[in-house]
């Protein structure tokens, strides 16, 4: 009798509290009853309407700030070659989607005011701030921490630099890289920068390298964790710095006891040092704090913290808590050892607390991943706390497509990967019917196809899927960029999915690859607008801490 009564009890209150509105729209009386607990003074109910109404006004505005347009969904690409500027989908809380409306909710996707039209060379996010260049070099930031408050902005440009062409964000700066090998640092986070007393000098300006870059090197490229910075050479080199009093505090520098004071925390800041090895680097990329590389020969290293085991170091122990020097992810292979004639990492990418290696073995193709998964970010479909040994995403391993020109099954590889935060993006390398073509008209003809797009992990801001917030622990197809006004679903069509495969709707994304464009052909582009000059370009898709954004880069 008192389970009946409790179950009973359990099902009303559950019945009360899911259809609650509806309830008190037709029987409004149960509001003044004495045990209902929802007797409201005018004032109380005069604050709830207030807060009812801004969270209409702000679903209001996520709905008109989607990019529109008169093209059909299969002309996405088209769309994209036509489009440039920066989208993102996600949370607007530190106002790094809509700068002009910051605090204003989450599941936006919308294109960042001020950059629509600018084709760009490269974008970065981190939690409060942002950085993006364009194609003539200037510099744009934006977001609260940037401008020290939930104050209404556009992107500011911070730098002019014909040779800029690369940037990527930490916690609290902005690290700029430019086609002359330097690196110079500007303030990102303004709140966090006048929080580091530690700091002797003005860390902002060019970072001096030790020892300095050889004859005829130069940097290839820069990637940043919360407060470290690693910059991979032409030469195969790695030099990495702290970027604050913190950027060492888990040896993810990757620098010997030799090489660096026995107290980490005494390391000079903002300088990059070289990172001694016999090995040579390929990639290299950085997670919060910690740092992957990648050898030449295929051959994966990490370092730094591996407290949710994101260096595969096994089963959590507190003696590989942290890695303390540069040690070889032997687990990520088969029997543990790595044999380049057989299989070699093909790319590598690294979120807060998880780490992604793609790799080849034969003739086939995997995707392993390692570290935190609690929110699904790992892509095996489970939600593992702490994962310290390589588990294998299935839809991304081990799959072939035909291909045309050799009649012949390949193997489906992937273009590119962008970890940050708990969520990845991904870019397929499967086939499309786009050639080059140097006259700039081919992206007129209907319908191309383009690489497929895939996101898993955290989507609480909508990061990964705008109009939903669960978890998503297997790679998914995100809806397109923009709304078409009268989309009609087509299942027969490539670009269709059955809703048994795709939760995001009729169209999955897909991003553009390389192509000829007119200037002319951009969309909100003054500067471009009437020119007969011709663009090569590719749409680039990003991963932040809690955003995702494509923009049209510039090769």
């Amino acid at each position: 009798m008192g389970a009946t009564v409790f179950c009973t009890g359990g099902l009303a209150y559950y019945m009360y509290s899911e259809y609650k509105p509806a309830i008190h729209r037709y029987m409004p009386w149960l509001d003044h009853l004495p045990f209902s607990g929802n007797s409201k003074t005018k004032t109380d109910q005069a604050k709830i309407d207030v807060i009812e109404k801004q969270a209409r006004a702000q679903r209001r505005k996520r709905v008109d700030m989607v990019p529109k347009s008169s093209l059909e969904p299969t002309q996405q690409v088209n769309w994209a070659w036509s489009n440039p500027g920066l989208y993102l989908t996600g949370s607007n809380e530190y106002g790094l989607i809509d700068p002009l409306h910051p605090d204003s909710g989450v599941g936006y996707k919308a294109a960042v005011p001020g950059l629509q039209g600018k084709l760009l060379r490269s974008a970065a996010f981190a939690k409060t701030h942002a950085a993006a260049v364009d194609a003539d070099g200037n510099l744009y930031q934006w977001g609260t921490g940037f401008v020290g408050g939930n104050l209404p902005h556009k992107p500011v440009c911070t730098l002019h630099d014909s040779s800029v062409r690369e940037v990527a964000t930490s916690k609290a700066f902005v690290a700029v890289l430019d086609s002359k090998s330097r690196v110079r640092i500007l303030r990102g986070d303004n709140s966090q920068v006048d929080n580091m007393a530690s700091v002797a000098k003005d860390p902002c300006g060019f970072v001096e390298f030790k020892p300095r870059l050889g004859w005829r090197e130069h940097v290839v490229s820069i990637s940043a964790g919360e407060d470290h910075l690693a910059a991979r050479t032409s030469s195969g080199n790695v030099y990495t710095c702290a970027l604050g009093a913190s950027g060492n505090d888990r040896h993810q520098l990757g620098h010997s006891a030799a090489s660096v004071p026995s107290d980490t925390n005494n390391i000079e800041p903002f300088v990059l040092m070289r990172i001694q090895s016999k090995h040579l680097f390929s990639s290299v990329v950085c997670g919060g704090r910690h740092t992957l590389l990648q050898t030449t020969d295929g051959e994966v290293y990490g370092c730094g913290a591996n407290d949710f085991g994101q260096l595969a170091m096994g089963p959590y122990a507190k003696e590989n808590a942290t890695v303390r020097q540069l040690t070889p992810l032997r687990r990520i292979w088969t029997n543990s050892l790595f044999d380049k004639e057989g299989s070699r990492a093909e790319s590598i990418s690294a979120g807060s607390a998880t780490s992604y290696v793609h790799i080849r073995e034969g003739a086939s193709r995997k995707l392993v991943s390692f570290g935190r998964g609690i929110d699904g970010q790992l892509g095996n479909g489970s939600m593992s706390h702490i994962q310290g040994t390589p588990v294998v995403v299935r839809e991304l391993s081990d799959k072939q497509e035909y291909d045309l020109a050799s009649k012949q099954q390949q193997p489906l590889g992937i273009r590119s990967m962008s970890a940050a935060g708990d969520h990845i993006v991904v870019v397929c390398d499967n086939q499309t019917n786009v050639t080059l073509d140097g006259s700039g008209n081919s992206f007129n003809k209907h319908p191309l196809y383009g690489y497929d797009v895939l996101v898993w992990g955290n989507n609480e801001s909508g990061q990964c899927i705008p109009d939903r917030k669960h978890r998503i622990s297997a790679p998914a197809h995100p809806p397109l960029l923009y709304k078409h006004i009268s989309q009609k679903s087509d299942p027969g069509n490539r670009f269709s999915t059955s809703s048994k495969d795709d939760v995001t709707g009729a169209f999955r994304l897909q991003a553009a690859p390389k192509q000829w464009v007119l200037g002319a052909s951009f969309n909100g582009s003054e500067s471009h607008s009437g020119s007969s000059k011709k663009y090569l370009v590719e749409q680039v898709f990003v991963a932040g801490p809690d955003v995702t954004a494509a923009f049209l880069k510039q090769c």
